[in-house]
């Protein structure tokens, strides 16, 4: 499949993914100004129907995030068995950062679906023996912060550690 899309569009899945990332980045930094944490759902129909920019924007976000998951798949070719043991276990982790962000922007949509996403989430990380509820504060946050803790975590926390897991791989 890697080299079908390199016969016909000249780049391999490596560089797509991290063509992807750099969209689904540069289209976030629109989304930070009209989003608002304390009230997600009304933000995000507010400039859904106001502003016809963050509407692009965050649909340029949604799917260049997709293909970008769908591209990381290139890590887990033969190809990629050469390189060191502690650079594959950070491209391991990596995978699931990349799931922890796109599962913590499902969440920023404040709907009610991501409201029952949140519950599940801070009950399964919450039975985790010993860690389980400082690994749901961690990661979601409490019923009071507003989603607070999942978006910062969204935009800083797992953005960062994926920007600097991807560049060191594609060295």
């Amino acid at each position: 499949m890697n080299s079908l899309i390199k016969r016909f569009l000249g780049f391999s899945f490596g560089q797509w993914s991290i063509a992807m990332l750099m969209i689904s980045m540069f289209s976030g930094v629109f989304l930070i100004v009209p989003y608002d944490v304390n009230q997600p759902f009304a933000s995000i129909i507010s400039f859904s129907i106001q502003n016809s920019f963050a509407l692009f924007f965050r649909n340029l976000h949604y799917w260049s995030s997709q293909l970008f998951l769908i591209f990381t798949d290139h890590l887990i070719q033969k190809s990629e068995s050469k390189i060191k043991h502690g650079l594959w276990f950070r491209l391991v982790l990596s995978i699931l950062v990349i799931y922890l962000v796109m599962l913590s922007g499902f969440l920023l949509k404040g709907d009610a679906d991501s409201q029952q996403a949140w519950e599940i989430l801070h009950f399964l990380s919450s039975s985790i023996p010993y860690i389980g509820e400082t690994l749901a504060y961690f990661l979601l946050g409490d019923q009071s912060s507003n989603l607070l803790v999942p978006y910062i975590h969204h935009v800083a926390t797992f953005s960062i550690i994926i920007i600097f897991i991807i560049f060191e791989h594609s060295k």
